[in-house]
């Protein structure tokens, strides 16, 4: 009998500011765009009568309206903004891709191309998501401060770094939603050349090792464990699977006791936990923790993967 588990891909974490509306919206994958019609206040169009009688005044009465410049619906450079591009990502994908080459087309670079990848992972094309966020990461010369054209170098360019390792996270975790785990590796590999020390890229980079059955790899990867309780949680449970993987099945069991000490109600960590008890000839253990994580999080993933332990436990009870 085989009991598997893994942690789940945790979707991006965006800020929730709302869109500002698009004067110019892309249509399609053309990325061709609609003429902008004049905006007005009030939603009137001001005429401009003539008061000369005749002819010249039907005449001037008939020239096309023309909106004043103040209602004219070009955005302001500081409408277009990453936060902007990426609020409603969730909710509407389409529109942040919408809003994302509307902003390329107003020289938006970098940061739109980054927006369009995101919206491409919301919207369920995840390779070429990947494939741009690694393309992003890569890249040496991001944009300085508001100024067009201008280009990082030197200082500037280090200033980067964690934003180009956040990208190459990014394109690990997407890699990893399209079971490529030869490419998150990379991904992930190549992140922590520009931040070593981070500890997300470190929790990526071994849970695709793990997902590689190179164990002993992610265990010297998160040894030292974080600081950050939360972050050293995850890092612990990630650990343990990685002992497993050695057959260290107590010091497995070690690093998940530590983590259900700090959350009791962690159900990875749980999930986690009755495999181990199920390597240990623990089968009561075992259904008790994955019962656990369905009664405390029936929607997740964590649970999805314990009613299939769970199942596999009925089929044969004996089996370790």
């Amino acid at each position: 009998m085989r009991a598997f588990a893994c942690l789940p891909v945790r979707r991006f974490v965006l800020p929730g500011i709302p869109v500002a509306w698009r004067a110019f919206p892309a249509i399609g994958p053309g990325r061709w765009l609609r003429p902008a019609r004049p905006v007005v206040a009030g939603g009137c169009v001001l005429l401009v009568a003539a008061l000369a009688a005749g002819r010249a005044g039907a005449a001037s009465m008939a020239q096309p309206v023309v909106a004043p410049a103040q209602f004219q619906s070009s955005p302001a450079r500081e409408d277009w903004s990453l936060p902007r591009c990426t609020a409603t990502l969730p909710d509407d994908p389409d529109g942040a891709r919408d809003y994302a080459a509307d902003w390329h087309n107003h020289g938006g670079g970098l940061e739109a191309e980054q927006c369009d990848a995101m919206a491409r992972m919301e919207l369920g094309d995840v390779a070429s998501a990947a494939t741009e966020l690694d393309h992003l990461a890569h890249m040496t010369d991001w944009p300085t401060g508001d100024a067009p054209g201008v280009r990082t170098t030197g200082a500037d360019a280090r200033a980067w770094l964690p934003r180009r390792a956040a990208l190459a996270e990014q394109a690990a975790r997407a890699w990893q939603a399209d079971d490529s785990p030869k490419q998150a590796l990379d991904s992930a590999t190549y992140g922590l050349t520009l931040a070593p020390g981070s500890p997300t890229l470190r929790l990526v980079y071994a849970r695709v090792a793990v997902e590689l059955d190179q164990p002993a790899r992610a265990i010297a990867t998160l040894t030292p464990l974080p600081d950050a309780p939360a972050e050293r949680d995850e890092a612990l449970v990630a650990r343990a699977g990685a002992w497993r993987r050695l057959g260290r099945i107590d010091l497995g069991m070690a690093d998940i006791n530590a983590a259900l000490k700090d959350a009791p109600h962690n159900g990875a960590a749980l999930l986690e936990r009755g495999i181990l008890y199920m390597r240990r000839g623990e089968m009561e253990a075992a259904r008790a923790d994955w019962q656990d994580v369905v009664t405390l999080a029936p929607d997740s993933d964590e649970a999805d993967l314990a009613r299939q332990d769970l199942s596999l436990l009925e089929t044969d009870p004996e089996a370790p």
